[in-house]
């Protein structure tokens, strides 16, 4: 982005960085190719995109599968792991302790050196102290505890430096929630909210007719390939059991030209010619282990804007609701992506599917949502300076998902 190019080396300013994340990640390349793999590997092939097909890295431990062992990753200063064994629960909560989360590494040495975390806590405002405080602070942060069921008792910690990290929807609603109606943190860029990106991907999907294949096993994703210079598919799993994805489906139908009743004929339509499908899609069991999302991504620069306002998603209250880019709208449809989806369920007898959003709202959607906090050298470019520093207010940080001024066309499959 223009904000930020010309700011500073990039490459040479995150690679430390990113070489740290590594270590304390723990990360490594998925050692083994699933059943989905190899569907996705042999239509890389077919499209001349063979040399793209890759195993991901992951932050996984690959040992004896189940066998518990002491920390392998901090010369023992860590705590106990085990072996993953292949489950697919990744994305849901790794279950067996093998999958290197936060509360494992960086959470777990953060307590191991004296830093007190509270937990089930959300963060209702942050307010600047004026004037010389005998205690140091610049700033009282008031947050309530989230499991009171009827009144939430309230906290109000001081502190001389605060750092934001929580994601896009938690950071960027905070701080609009504090300049526009708390009017706690007035100053703050008319720049935030705006550049956000979704890592312009689709959510697609395939329920296979048959149960002679498990496709939940393996590690969440394990493998991607680029469809061509800007598209990236990736396999998607879930454990046995898991089912929730399923409700978001619907059949796969044509988009191009055609109207959200004509979207909704066509795929009652495919309900009525093909029961059969609608049955075992919706409502038959074991989902996972006939199913495999397709995560489509691109890097293409397309950007909507975060503020806060009232929808009927927010039911009416005050809430974080979006706004399209007029001059870059993020696509409902990935064609590229649709069409690996089709080749995917043609080898493997399976369900084409999309999103209820897609075919109905023709809205996209994304699990990988980025910006609103831009890098900028002043305040009417950016939301925070090169070090992260929020503009017009010293000690106040943002370190998340809100700074990435891109779309990446790969998730962190870690």
């Amino acid at each position: 982005a223009e904000e930020w190019r010309g700011l500073a080396d990039w490459q040479a300013e995150l690679a430390p960085h990113f070489k740290t994340a590594n270590r304390m990640l723990g990360v490594t390349e998925n050692p083994r190719f699933w059943p989905a793999d190899f569907v996705l590997r042999d239509i890389a092939t077919e499209l001349g995109r063979e040399d793209t097909f890759k195993p991901t890295p992951v932050a996984i431990f690959f040992g004896e599968p189940g066998k518990t062992v002491p920390d392998p990753f901090f010369g023992g200063e860590g705590p106990d792991r085990a072996g993953c064994i292949h489950c697919g629960g990744c994305m849901v909560g790794c279950r067996h302790n093998a999958k290197n989360t936060l509360d494992k590494n960086y959470l777990y040495f953060a307590e191991k050196l004296g830093v007190e975390v509270r937990p089930e806590a959300n963060v209702l405002a942050i307010r600047p102290l004026y004037g010389l405080q005998p205690d140091g602070a610049r700033y009282e942060v008031i947050y309530e505890k989230t499991t009171d069921w009827v009144f939430k008792r309230k906290t109000a910690v001081r502190t001389k430096n605060v750092v934001l990290s929580a994601g896009v929807l938690g950071t960027v609603n905070l701080l609009l929630k504090c300049r526009d109606e708390l009017k706690t943190l007035p100053k703050l860029s008319p720049r935030l909210g705006h550049m956000v990106r979704s890592n312009s991907e689709a959510l697609l999907g395939v329920t296979a007719r048959e149960s002679d294949v498990d496709y939940s096993q393996g590690v969440a994703i394990t493998s991607h390939f680029w469809i061509d210079d800007v598209t990236s598919v990736e396999p998607v799993r879930y454990p046995k059991g898991s089912g929730m994805m399923r409700l978001l489906a619907v059949p796969l139908v044509d988009m191009a030209g055609t109207t959200v009743w004509e979207r909704v004929k066509a795929f009652v339509a495919e309900g009525v010619k093909r029961p059969y499908d609608f049955i075992k899609a919706k409502i038959l069991p074991n989902w996972a282990h006939d199913s495999t999302i397709l995560l489509i991504m691109q890097t293409v620069e397309n950007r909507m804007r975060l503020k806060r306002g009232r929808s009927i998603f927010t039911l009416w209250r005050q809430g974080l609701v979006t706004e399209r880019d007029r001059s870059l709208p993020i696509p409902a449809v990935v064609e590229a992506g649709r069409a690996v989806v089709e080749r995917f369920a043609a080898r493997t007898n399976s369900i084409a599917q999309s999103t209820v959003n897609e075919v109905l709202l023709n809205t996209p959607s994304t699990a990988h949502i980025l910006g609103g906090c831009g890098i900028g050298a002043d305040e009417q470019s950016g939301v925070i300076d090169i070090k992260h520093e929020v503009f017009n207010y010293p000690g106040l940080y943002v370190a998340d998902g809100s700074v990435i001024p891109a779309n990446l066309g790969v998730n962190p499959s870690l």
